[in-house]
């Protein structure tokens, strides 16, 4: 069965963002008291850095999730019912990045705990990436009368692919490190955030404007 694809993204876009505020509603401050000195206040927030980072650092990567679901919902002409369950299982993952977040913040040179992590984030990149891969092999994307769009078209959502697959072997690569060197497999973590942040080709974003005037029209 086709179906539209705004109430699948509308949908993910809301787990995604209560996913990004249960994250926050974790960051708790302690309980001060008027007896406790500066000393002991500083201790106190001092405490709470580890967890920042890590609520940083999946807020950062949830905001990149979003950005990429929405280019590949974007560039879609339909959706069926497979394609929603690849998405169910997509937020699934997404669903437990709140949990290994407050893990990591725990216990931030566990290595268990960022093998966890690293293990959640790949599989949340991979079944993104395998959503973009059925797009493109069932010819779900926009089919653009124009030959030079429609090349673009599917150029971009390739391109888009291989960027999450490279991500994912970054994040598998972390957990076995963080039995290693704790301290490469967060540098395994930063780099899909540099890897996705890389500026956006002005073919890119000219194929995005086109598709969103179309869409409105």
């Amino acid at each position: 069965m086709q179906t539209s694809t705004n109430r699948t993204e509308s949908f993910s876009d809301g787990v995604m963002a209560i996913m990004i505020t249960i994250m926050v509603l974790e960051l708790k401050l302690p309980d001060f008291n008027e007896r406790q000195n500066t000393e002991g206040v500083k201790n106190h927030l001092l405490d709470l850095i580890p967890h920042f980072a890590a609520y940083m650092l999946s807020f950062v990567m949830i905001g990149i999730f979003w950005m990429s679901h929405h280019h590949l919902f974007q560039l879609l002409e339909k959706t069926n019912n497979f394609l929603i369950r690849l998405n169910m299982l997509f937020l699934f993952w997404i669903t437990l990045i709140p949990l290994v977040t407050g893990i990591v913040g725990t216990n931030p040179f566990l290595p268990d705990s960022i093998a966890m992590y690293g293990g959640v984030m790949m599989m949340t990149t991979l079944s993104l990436s395998y959503m973009r891969s059925y797009t493109l092999k069932n010819m779900m994307v926009h089919a653009d009368d124009e030959v030079k769009s429609k090349g673009n078209i599917f150029r971009v959502s390739k391109a888009s692919k291989k960027k999450s697959y490279i991500a994912s072997i970054f994040y598998l690569a972390s957990i076995p490190l963080s039995f290693v060197n704790i301290y490469l497999a967060y540098t395994c973590f930063v780099i899909p955030i540099i890897l996705f942040s890389m500026p956006t080709p002005k073919e890119e974003e000219k194929l995005d404007n086109t598709i969103i005037e179309r869409n409105k029209n």
